[in-house]
């Protein structure tokens, strides 16, 4: 069998299909994978370690306010679509999915004219506007989260499943070993703070305001995204990055006792897999609001809105290492929350026909 995977522009729909790629070679060694994502993303070193080809077309996205971008949006889908076309044509695979990116649209929509089998997972607790516009169209829809009501209407049929996640079941090192690869002390609590592919500037700047004063409980390990370094931060148990591999990310996890991010489904997701505790900072206004709505219970959720976000971090940083139970619990029941597995709900119902 031969699958296209649809996904890019951040790591969110990125990593979960990483994952099912992976359970989907191991379940059959046959397997053959192609991926188009986005010209400028995240994402392409990531699918390329896989040793899967990889094909970038212009992502149409619509903004949300009027730009020049809202502009150019009909010209841009109008070349996705051209060369998604093209892609289909060329690479002829027997499976194309999406998990919600709108590099996706014109791939799934120029399959279906070829009558190629297509397959999206809804990841976001508020199905995505990307998926909406093909789920009618993709003969498997399945999502992250069990709803009341059927999520893209009454005439598409969707399925629950655990959420795919790259950590989920996986050996993970000791805190201690994981500490060492950092130079922290084994005694020493750790804060791993991370925004994603493309960094989140608002948790950067408040981490910046207070950093002095969260070292003097912990280490901060600090991922803050491509293009976004703390230039000048230079301290004593700091330990910057822009990007993180994935051992380093699992290292990172491993000795963390705090974990402070965005409410991106890929990061959340891995955080339940881990049973981490986590201090939530959501995109205002964004599909991320309401996965931390969904998960409350999991999570620490501050506003990045409100007055002085920089301090209400810190007070929550503080609150937290000094409560080790409370970690545990929120660890705990955000992992009950929202279920993961290493891919082999998908894997397994993609390559059997669905």
């Amino acid at each position: 069998m031969k699958i296209l995977f649809c996904g890019g522009g951040t790591l969110g729909p990125v990593m979960p299909l990483i994952a099912v790629l992976r359970k989907a070679r191991e379940l059959d060694v046959r397997t053959l994978a192609v991926w188009v994502g986005t010209v400028h993303g995240p994402e392409r070193g990531l699918v390329e370690a896989e040793n899967v080809p990889f094909h970038a077309i212009p992502s149409a996205k619509l903004p949300r306010y009027p730009s020049v971008e809202l502009l150019k949006a009909p010209v841009q889908y109008f070349l996705a679509g051209r060369m998604a076309r093209q892609i289909i044509r060329r690479e002829r695979p027997d499976l194309v999915v999406t998990a919600g990116a709108y590099v996706g649209v014109p791939v799934i929509r120029a399959a279906a004219k070829e009558g190629i089998v297509c397959a999206l997972h809804q990841l976001d607790w508020k199905p995505t506007l990307s998926n909406r516009l093909v789920a009618h169209i993709c003969r498997s829809v399945t999502t992250s989260f069990v709803y009341a009501n059927p999520p893209f209407g009454p005439h598409v049929k969707s399925v629950h499943v655990k959420t795919p996640c790259r950590f989920s079941g996986s050996k993970m090192p000791t805190s201690e070993d994981a500490k060492r690869t950092f130079g922290i002390a084994a005694s020493r609590k750790v804060i791993f703070i991370l925004g994603g592919g493309t960094g989140a500037r608002a948790i950067n700047e408040a981490i910046r305001d207070v950093l002095d004063e969260l070292l003097v409980h912990a280490d901060v390990i600090h991922s803050t995204g491509k293009g976004k370094a703390t230039s000048g931060l230079k301290r004593p148990g700091y330990h910057p990055f822009e990007l993180m591999q994935e051992m380093s990310m699992r290292q990172a996890y491993a000795a963390s006792d705090v974990v402070i991010c965005r409410a991106g489904i890929g990061t959340l997701s891995e955080l339940a897999a881990l049973s981490k505790a986590s201090i939530v900072v959501p995109i205002p206004r964004s599909h991320q609001e309401t996965n931390a709505r969904a998960l409350q219970e999991g999570i620490i959720w501050l506003h990045q809105t409100q007055e002085r976000c920089g301090d209400a971090l810190r007070n929550a940083v503080k609150d937290l290492l000094t409560h080790e139970v409370k970690r545990n619990m929120l660890g705990s029941k955000l992992h009950q929350l929202f279920p993961t597995d290493d891919g082999y709900a998908l894997a397994e119902k993609w390559m059997d026909g669905m």
